[in-house]
């Protein structure tokens, strides 16, 4: 199975897209622990940050984004091994994805203060500098394992071993810069709110770059783990504090929950509906700030939330439509294997942009010329559809002869998602596994979910808002 990876986080709870934690201080003078990264909205550490990364000891390059940004963000290097050049890749980077942008559009307020972002080349000095912020020893050692970022009052250490693509590093800049700007604004806000706007940030800058079936494919499974927890009835009210975290007793990530919940808000009250909250939580309790804008009480906008998120637990696979582009240089066949099926639909490859419809009893239709039905090498496999490419010429891939292509798709909770692909050479039965939906010149470039009254569809489209 592919390792997705989600982005980071601040004050309260879960983002697990691989095996993450982190610790995280909320705004309540706690401690926390999470399981993707950790940011802290502590305001009594600001000097001390900004002290420590400023001294002797945060030695590297610094940069500076322009200031027609705002106020400047600060790129830093701590302990040895990072080039310039790296430097200027997330520079660039952030320019490209403009994540401070789309972090003051979606909040309706800029960063006051500048924003220092330290990057870390591995766990060694992701754990002194830490230290150095004031995180225990024994945090900082399991923080310096497993979390892909952190943030502590207007600074964010950015360890670059546990963000490997440019994809990690959007979704964690993104993330991450989303808790600074609100710690510069509010002084008092619940970890679901805190963490579900920081991760639906951190979706939006990965999203900036990233395929688009691959994102909606990320999407889709982070919702997937969430309704899981669901069906084995393990779901948690929306917490406002990090108590669970503390005392390890979390049973599945919240921040995944927390992310779903925003959406759900954008999805029925509007995207500039998280602008009015942010106004309010500047200068009201989170509980006043949540009536006044959106009418009702956080406990019975809770239930509504539950509510939808266990009728998509309870939702069969309606079936769903791809998308696929076909260059003029493939020739040959395509299969579709239904989920359980053992044979294949095929059809004659023909160049252009052409739509394949998979019915929920498993019947395949396409506007392609049907070739008929063949039985597949690939066993029937329940949750999983192939799209088998068949070429009409057989050509060598590295000296050996290339047999066919695969794009697998699995299907879950009823939502369908771009897997991976390979080829399969006579000697090499998964040849360059890759995780973009192409192959041989055939592209999957959208993936439609035939589900309309699905409320997780619903809160999902919220990203595209």
């Amino acid at each position: 199975m592919r390792s997705r990876w989600i982005g980071s986080v601040l004050a309260a709870s879960l983002v697990g897209l691989g095996a993450i934690g982190a610790v995280g201080h909320g705004s309540d003078g706690t401690w926390g622990v999470h399981r993707q990264a950790a940011s802290v909205a502590y305001r009594g550490k600001e000097l001390k940050v900004a002290a420590a990364s400023n001294s002797s000891d945060a030695k590297g390059i610094h940069f500076s984004l322009p200031f027609f940004f705002g106020p400047p963000v600060k790129i830093v290097t701590f302990g040895s091994g990072i080039p310039s050049s790296e430097i200027t890749h997330i520079q660039n980077l952030l320019n490209r994805v403009n994540s401070i942008q789309r972090i003051r559009d979606f909040l309706g307020v800029r960063m006051n203060h500048t924003a220092t972002i330290v990057l870390v080349k591995n766990a060694a000095d992701y754990q002194a500098e830490l230290r150095q912020l004031g995180v225990s020893a024994g945090d900082a050692s399991s923080l310096s394992e497993d979390s892909n970022g952190f943030t502590l009052g207007s600074t964010v250490v950015i360890p670059l071993f546990q963000n490997p693509t440019d994809v990690d590093l959007a979704n964690v800049l993104t993330h991450e810069l989303t808790h600074v700007d609100i710690n510069q604004h509010i002084s008092n806000i619940p970890s679901w709110m805190n963490e579900g706007m920081a991760v639906y940030m951190g979706m939006n800058g990965q999203k900036a770059i990233e395929n688009p079936v691959d994102f909606a494919s990320d999407e889709k499974q982070d919702a997937e783990d969430i309704l899981q927890v669901v069906q084995s009835n393990q779901l948690v009210p929306l917490t406002g504090s990090e108590a669970a975290i503390l005392s390890g007793q979390e049973s599945y990530d919240y921040e995944l929950q927390d992310w779903l919940a925003v959406c759900y808000l954008i999805a029925h009250y509007g995207k500039s509906s998280i602008q009015t909250l942010v106004r309010h939580l500047e200068t009201e309790n989170p509980n006043q700030a949540f009536y006044d804008t959106y009418g009702e009480t956080v406990s019975a906008f809770n239930a509504q939330f539950t509510k939808a998120l266990k009728q998509s637990a309870s939702v069969a696979s309606a079936g769903a439509s791809l998308e696929l582009s076909i260059s003029p240089s493939y020739h040959g066949e395509i299969f579709v294997q239904p989920p359980n099926q053992a044979v294949g639909h095929g059809f004659k490859a023909e160049p252009g942009t052409h739509h394949v419809v998979v019915t929920p009893s498993g019947q395949v239709q396409a506007d392609l010329p049907s070739v008929g039905t063949k039985k597949s090498k690939i066993p029937a496999t329940p949750g999983t559809m192939y799209v088998s490419l068949l070429p009409q010429r057989f050509g060598d891939v590295d000296g050996q002869r290339l047999l066919d292509a695969q794009m697998e798709i699995q299907i879950q909770n009823g939502l369908y998602t771009f897997e991976n692909a390979w080829e399969e050479l006579e000697n090499n039965p998964m040849y360059d596994p890759s995780y973009l939906p192409e192959a041989l010149g055939v592209s999957i470039t959208a993936i439609h979910d035939e589900a309309p009254n699905d409320p997780i569809l619903t809160m999902l489209n919220a990203e595209n808002t």
